[in-house]
């Protein structure tokens, strides 16, 4: 069965689709931007893509370095230790 609305509804939706379309009218320019800013980050133009031919080794073809200890200029013997690590 459907539902008829009544004057009184169809005149407050009306109201509320003129306030959305009033308040989204101010707020455009914004939205526009954010969306241009978002379209761009997630499809960004091919002049801005890396090219990783010729820069250096692969993501899985890292060397890992050794830990190597530089030892300082200080006495060994100095009791002058911080007071927290």
């Amino acid at each position: 069965m459907r539902r008829k609305f009544s004057p009184i509804e169809v005149a407050i939706a009306i109201l509320i689709a003129i306030g959305l379309l009033v308040s989204l009218r101010t707020l455009f320019i914004p939205i526009l931007v954010l969306g241009i800013i978002f379209l761009l980050y997630k499809f960004p133009p091919s002049r801005w893509k890396k090219n990783s031919t010729g820069r250096g080794p692969a993501k899985g073809k890292r060397k890992n370095a050794k830990f190597r200890v530089i030892n300082g200029s200080k006495d060994s013997d100095s009791d002058d230790f911080p007071k927290y690590h």
